[in-house]
């Protein structure tokens, strides 16, 4: 993003932190009066300085997560001529995404070692490989279910931690998720073993970027790959810990904040070791984004960047990941 500015006055941050979040977890109907303002306070200490956290005790169901993977694989498992059925339009944010049709860093000379399946509605006219793999559909559909309102409790605990009159304001801009009327979308990811294959010069896994929206949930297998830059442009580690979510910001919400949440750029590389290059890796991403025709201006009125949409900004950041990529329509 070329109009991003990344804080001068942040802290340096070695690791990314690891956040309970009990005090709202899906578990729970309402927020714990005892734990909750330390909770506003860590989440917006971390995301005021890397743009990243850990989430632990957060209340979405393990197996759903598990099935989701399982299913996931099989899929990537499927013959190519199986996946290219549900391969994703230039106009729509649905679908499959071939081995190096995506990079997310458009200064590498070539494109990311890896596969995707985005689901961003709910619509049955969207394509799923139902006759091979009739659990994808409904395993993807049921976490993307169990994300939005765990998503919707990490934006109102940001709203409290900016102080904003309306705790719900985020929440309120992305009312419309699993409709047309939004892009936000459960990403799920595919990093084939590179045992049996061509690894170009300077390629990646999945090149440096920071995300489009608002906020991202992120689950990790057990295969460790991603880094994220911190302030003093320090690649460090997000290992996987089991039982965690590592959520982060993107270039929309650091726009909207006027600069005070940080979206930092991450990757993810290839191992330099020989066994670790021969195994596969997987994660899944919950992508945030505001309802297409919100109106993103920034927060503290101070007209820092001037006024947007949901659909207009995601529309210019696709531009430049998917060089031949049309409008994304909002059907």
């Amino acid at each position: 993003m070329c109009d991003k500015q990344r804080p001068s006055q942040a802290i340096m941050v070695d690791a990314v932190p690891i956040i309970d979040f009990s005090a709202y977890s899906l578990d729970r109907e309402s927020p714990d009066p005892e734990g909750f303002q330390k909770l506003i306070d860590d989440v917006h200490q971390a995301l005021t300085t890397i743009g990243f956290m850990y989430l632990k005790n957060f209340g979405v169901p393990a197996q759903k997560i598990k099935d989701a993977f399982s299913y996931s694989k099989e899929f990537f498992f499927l013959p190519l001529e199986t996946k290219m059925k549900c391969v994703r339009p230039e106009n729509t944010n649905h679908g499959y995404v071939q081995l190096e049709r995506e990079g997310l860093n458009p200064d590498r000379p070539f494109k990311d070692l890896k596969e995707a399946f985005n689901l961003s509605t709910a619509s049955d006219k969207m394509p799923f490989p139902d006759e091979e793999l009739p659990e994808f559909r409904t395993s993807l559909s049921d976490l993307f279910e169990s994300f939005v309102p765990l998503h919707n409790r990490v934006l109102e605990v940001m709203a409290r931690g900016l102080n904003l009159e309306d705790p719900q304001y985020f929440v309120d801009r992305h009312k419309l998720i699993g409709t047309k009327h939004s892009q936000s979308t459960l990403r799920t990811l595919y990093y084939p073993s590179l045992a049996n294959m061509e690894v170009k010069e300077d390629q990646v896994r999945c090149g440096e970027h920071t995300d489009y929206g608002g906020i991202t949930l992120l689950f990790q297998d057990s295969q460790a790959g991603l880094e994220v830059r911190n302030v003093e442009d320090k690649w460090i580690p997000a290992t996987p810990i089991e039982g965690t979510v590592v959520v982060n910001i993107g270039d929309l919400m650091q726009r909207w904040t006027s600069d005070k949440l940080i979206a930092s750029k991450h990757r993810v590389m290839i191992p330099l070791d020989q066994i670790k290059r021969q195994q596969d890796r997987q994660s899944m991403a919950f992508f945030g984004h505001p309802d297409n025709e919100a109106v993103i201006e920034c927060i503290d009125h101070s007209n820092k960047y001037s006024p947007t949409t949901g659909l207009a900004y995601i529309n210019m950041r696709f531009a430049a990941t998917y060089k031949d990529a049309t409008k994304l329509q909002t059907y």
